[in-house]
């Protein structure tokens, strides 16, 4: 994980606003395409998961710097031979553009109706992705941006999950305390600085499981 953790904090305040990621929460998840991906290369998914999308800590893997907005999405697969050396695997040179072809997932219809009941509910709402610039276009097709108080984008800020510049970047726009927040995610590594700096955490793998927690969770 870069930058140093902050120590856990007692939760104590009522939450006011919640967090959604994109891919995972509010879309399917890219695991479809991963999966896809690594049946044409007889390996297992969570071996090109690892090679193309990174390691669990954040640091400089191709995608990690797309992420950041320090390469583009179309230098990335040019970027992932040392990956691929250590994984033994040999890359066809595609993988990048099949893992982001159009048509792959679907919009998660519950969770994005929860985010305008929450609005109209007097919760504060906020959209908090790792992505890339060139993906913003897509976003704003599937999902109307408008109905979050902040959108934040880990291209635009230089910091992506799980980097705790990214949570304190999310804090700042939408005006609230860390104690607030209530953040869903699907990976777990996603949520483990939040909830040391003080966000309730949902990790969502069923999205109805997920919403009856958040449900739960805000009416505390």
């Amino acid at each position: 994980m870069s930058g140093n953790a902050p120590a856990a904090r007692t939760i104590l305040r009522r939450p006011v606003a919640v967090v959604f990621d994109f891919g995972g929460v509010l879309i399917t998840s890219i695991t479809k395409q991963i999966g896809m991906v690594a049946a044409t290369h007889d390996v297992a998914a969570s071996v090109m998961h690892e090679l193309l999308l990174g390691p669990r800590e954040s640091g400089m893997h191709p995608w990690h710097r797309a992420e950041r907005g320090e390469i583009a999405i179309a230098d990335i697969q040019g970027l992932l031979e040392p990956w691929a050396a250590t994984a033994g695997v040999q890359l066809h040179g595609d993988e990048i553009g099949r893992l982001l072809a159009a048509g792959e997932y679907t919009v998660v219809d519950e969770m994005v109706a929860r985010v305008g009941t929450l609005r109209d509910n007097g919760h504060r709402t906020a959209l908090l992705t790792n992505t890339f610039a060139e993906f913003r276009p897509t976003m704003e097709r599937d999902i109307d941006l408008t109905m979050f108080d902040a959108v934040i984008e880990s291209f635009a800020v230089g910091a992506r999950k799980p980097e705790p510049a990214i949570y304190e970047a999310t804090a700042a726009m939408l005006g609230v305390d860390h104690e607030a927040i209530v953040y869903l995610d699907d990976f777990e590594q996603n949520l483990e600085v939040p909830k040391m700096l003080g966000w309730r955490t949902i990790l969502v793998a069923d999205p109805l499981v997920a919403l009856a927690a958040l449900d739960a969770t805000v009416s505390v």
